[in-house]
């Protein structure tokens, strides 16, 4: 199936859907090792925000302030991350590459911890939307780029209406959903192969717990 020849793009989560994980609770988990107590608060907040029970913005810069973590934490997320890819994205590897130049990630998550994990899928860097730290001199987070509008609320769906043709939103969160709620998709699965959050069940056009049935979808309805 060519994606290009029916004008479709396929806008993808990061988190727990493009790969298991939550990458900041990894970050954590390396940057917070002796303290369970705010591990366990971090985690708290990514669930939270993911089921829209607190702003994405406000979840956002809390984690971020809690995680006192540098580039050397990056680094060693990014090789677990390598090894917690979704199995069903492993799967369909040979359609992702294929169909790359219609297929975006648009995450809430950090680009210095994407593009490595979805290089090897020929995803190209400019069609992943997401965060960018902000460190001081000596590589430690102190921030992120607040100019960036996928640090914003909605700043999802501002990205995805920038991408013309008809977009697919691929999530498990309720910032994925948004996406269509708010005009940037025509179509919202939820994937449920990492997390079914059961609260956003009814707000999807389909709930999909692997990429394959995803795939089966589009031939379907094209």
């Amino acid at each position: 199936m060519d994606l290009n020849k029916i004008n479709i793009n396929l806008l993808i989560d990061f988190d727990s859907t493009f790969i298991i994980l939550e990458s900041l609770e990894i970050i954590s988990l390396l940057s917070l090792k002796n303290d369970k107590n705010t591990i366990s608060k971090i985690a708290k907040i990514t669930d939270d925000a993911m089921k829209g029970e607190i702003s994405f913005s406000k979840a956002l810069n809390k984690r971020i302030k809690m995680l006192n973590a540098n580039r050397a934490h990056l680094n060693q997320t990014i090789q677990i991350l390598k090894n917690n890819i979704s199995k069903s994205f492993i799967k369909n590897i040979d359609f992702i590459k294929n169909n790359s130049s219609n297929i975006f990630i648009i995450s809430g998550g950090f680009k210095e911890l994407i593009f490595p994990i979805v290089e090897k899928f020929n995803l190209k860097y400019e069609n992943i939307y997401a965060n960018d730290f902000l460190f001081d001199s000596n590589d430690n987070i102190i921030g992120i780029d607040q100019s960036n509008p996928l640090s914003k609320n909605k700043g999802k769906a501002a990205v995805a209406k920038n991408i013309s043709g008809e977009n697919i939103i691929i999530g498990d969160g309720y910032t994925d959903y948004e996406i269509k709620k708010y005009g940037g998709a025509n179509t919202f699965i939820q994937f449920t192969e990492n997390i079914n959050r059961k609260n956003i069940n009814s707000k999807a056009d389909l709930i999909s717990n692997n990429f394959d049935q995803i795939i089966s979808f589009i031939k379907k309805n094209n």
